[in-house]
């Protein structure tokens, strides 16, 4: 197999003496829940570094510019616990240089000790499938490439659009190597974690010469809405292409932590008084009722405005960094209108400063979601008078239990915790969405991430299994608006057939868990003060 020439990422280290570092850190564990973390990779701006809500993993993948699949060991917690960095530059620190210097922070905050290697990694391995390639001979021509289009017309009609009447993808591919389709493949699939191929793509198919094919899928995003309609990546490859995409351990570049610290050293007393930075705050900013006539549109944030609308519980809940699913039971203390009013904020980001947009690219991108919010939170305050406390009180959630054996594998302790997207997991039903693959999940730390199943939980949700360690599963389900539980007759006619899953059913299915009411206390806002309307 060929290795693709971007895995050669790695450089010999130099020694720490002789590396620039940052004039001084502020380096602490963020406060910022997982779900709303949104690392941007780390910029330069105004005599700053700044890289907030990255976990270890990002830091080192930011300092040594390597791929979060080219690091090989470390702890479990590497690519789950987060932290801010925010430190001081001189003048004329370009990009190259700050990566030094977030090496040699690493180092000295963290004593991260890593060095270069060999690894076996998950990869995909493109193949002939045992059949045969149905790939075509290109056809004489200068053009090489591939370009996407929609494999159908748009669903015809005025009303709204579902996610499974959307067309399938077509991908048209000419004058293809079989290393260049192995490439080409991922593009189409998309580079984002979620997507079908978040993994490098290397070819084995001992295909010589040059070919033509046209490919037609459905986007992830879509496939479980779809049903027996769609048709995954993997599925089209083999069937229309006669390739085999497997994942394989396959020896590539790495980079190793041997061994780093969870809690970064203290910060030197200079901090405070040289670090700190001002609050971000828009620059211009309205609130105004929703009019009557017009429709809710969802929240927009994109190059220099934000567009944030909703109730006044619900404007409080984002500024709050609390999952909408939770925000009746944990706000507490609002008036009536808080849930029937609904107001519209439009506003400018600052020009500079910590809630400017981030440039570079083809456009300069929005900051953090947790700067974002910062600002929706003190815009509050300033035109709600709104004032808040954290305290904990007794309210509705949904426990967790075990009423008998789990159904999830205890994992590794030394394995790396996540739950990415797996595409290529078998489905129980076909109206289900992408299944993900746990591994080494706490059952606490499965709570907070199932709580974000917007419409099917509308509270909180604890952890009363008892289950210590970490834990492997797959899971799934269907999505919420899908009218579950279907009535699909079968063709006995004896019983309906469903075709999906509610994620009540799906955690009881795949984990051997129970979700059931009670009550518990916990951590709420409660709101000590807020106007029914904004200031003039």
């Amino acid at each position: 197999m060929k290795k693709l020439a971007s895995l050669c990422l790695l450089a010999t280290l130099p020694a720490l003496s002789q590396q620039p570092k940052f004039d001084l850190a502020d380096v602490h564990v963020s406060t910022t829940p997982r779900w709303f973390a949104q690392n941007n990779g780390g910029l330069l701006r105004e005599g700053l570094y700044i890289s907030r809500d990255a976990t270890l993993l990002q830091l080192i993948e930011a300092a040594y510019g390597v791929t979060e699949d080219a690091v090989a060991g470390g702890p479990t917690w590497l690519s789950t616990d987060l932290y801010d960095v925010i430190a001081k530059v001189p003048g004329g620190t370009t990009p190259a240089t700050a990566k030094l210097m977030l090496q040699a922070l690493l180092a000295e905050r963290f004593a991260l000790v890593a060095r270069r290697d060999t690894r076996p990694m998950p990869r995909y391995v493109l193949s002939v499938d045992k059949g045969g390639s149905k790939l075509k001979p290109a056809a004489k021509s200068e053009d090489s490439g591939c370009t996407q289009q929609m494999a159908g017309p748009m669903p015809a009609g005025g009303g709204p659009i579902t996610a499974a009447q959307l067309p399938d993808t077509k991908a048209i591919c000419h004058n293809l190597t079989s290393q260049q389709i192995a490439e080409n493949l991922r593009q189409i699939a998309g580079f984002q974690i979620n997507s079908y191929l978040p993994r490098d793509v290397f070819d084995s198919t001992g295909l010589e010469g040059k070919w033509d094919f046209e490919l037609v899928f459905t986007p992830i995003g879509v496939v479980g809405d779809k049903g027996r309609d769609g048709i995954t990546l993997f599925d089209a490859v083999k069937k229309q292409l006669g390739l085999d995409l497997e994942s394989k351990d396959v020896p590539v570049p790495a980079l190793v932590v041997e061994s780093v610290n969870r809690k970064p050293t203290p910060n030197a007393p200079a901090v405070k008084t040289e670090l700190g930075l001002a609050a971000a705050r828009f620059e211009v900013a309205s609130i105004k009722p929703l009019d009557p006539s017009q429709r809710m549109m969802p929240n927009r944030v994109g190059g220099s405005e934000i567009r944030f609308a909703g109730t006044l519980r619900n404007l409080i809940g984002q500024s709050f960094m609390i999952n909408p699913n939770a925000a009746s039971d944990v706000i507490l203390g609002l008036p009536k209108s808080a849930d029937s009013q609904v107001w519209v904020i439009t506003a400018k980001l600052p020009s500079t400063g910590e809630g400017a947009p981030i440039a570079g690219g083809a456009r300069p991108q929005p900051p953090p979601r947790t700067v974002v919010f910062e600002m929706v939170r003190g815009l509050l305050a300033d035109q709600f008078e709104l004032k808040t406390h954290t305290e904990n009180r007794e309210v509705t959630v949904y426990a967790m239990t075990l009423p008998g054996r789990p159904k999830m594998t205890p994992a590794d302790p030394t394995e790396r915790m996540g739950c990415p997207a797996d595409p290529t997991a078998v489905k129980p039903f076909p109206n289900m969405g992408t299944m993900v693959s746990c591994r080494n999940i706490t059952m606490a730390e499965f709570a907070e991430n199932l709580e974000q199943a917007t419409g099917f939980f509308d509270h909180p949700i604890v952890d009363e299994t008892g289950l210590q360690g970490g834990w492997n599963f797959k899971i799934g389900w269907s999505r919420a608006n899908q009218g579950l539980p279907p009535a699909n007759a079968n063709p006995a006619g004896d019983a309906p057939e469903p075709i999906g899953l509610t994620s009540y059913e799906a955690v009881e299915r795949f984990l051997g868990v129970k979700l059931v009411k009670q009550k518990r206390s916990i951590p709420v806002v409660v709101v000590d003060h807020v106007a029914e309307k904004p200031i003039e």
